[in-house]
């Protein structure tokens, strides 16, 4: 796979997930995190490997206003390096689950994690473990909004 494809190979991979993106249910944010978990192990040709920092996943989540309204996402990242020089570039694929704010999402505040220096399964177990992952697949609340975006940075 070339890293202009990852946008199409992650909706796949989602399908195959049986997940419907436009109405994702609670339970749902544990087959969105298994399936881009077997995304992250895909190999991209032309992206630098992972331990050049060319190729790895980052989880995040907060409460914020990206979109005109205050809203709490999750999200897991994968960002290529292509080959090439320094100043070769950047792209980011996410995969963002929102959801409206509410008293708990509140409580906890935002954070991150890169997969860099990390085995996957280490990366995505301790990714799981977020406060705001461990939420979000706590299964009680649907997300409102599934939003997969390739951007180059």
């Amino acid at each position: 796979m070339l890293i202009r494809e990852t946008e199409v190979v992650l909706a796949s991979v989602l399908d195959d997930a049986a997940m419907d993106s436009n109405a994702v249910a609670a339970t749902d944010v544990r087959h969105v995190v298994e399936a881009f978990r077997r995304f992250a192990e895909l190999p991209v040709e032309d992206a630098r490997p992972p331990d050049e920092d060319g190729d790895g996943v980052l989880a995040q989540f907060g409460t914020y206003e990206f979109r005109g309204q205050r809203e709490f996402s999750a999200s897991l990242t994968r960002q290529l390096v292509e080959r090439g020089g320094e100043d070769a570039p950047m792209w980011q694929l996410s995969c963002t689950l929102y959801w409206p704010t509410n008293t708990a999402t509140e409580n906890l505040a935002s954070g991150h994690l890169w997969s860099f220096g990390k085995d996957i399964d280490r990366f995505f177990d301790e990714a799981v473990a977020l406060p705001g992952w461990a939420w979000a697949l706590g299964g009680t609340h649907a997300p409102g909004d599934v939003v997969i975006m390739l951007d180059q940075i």
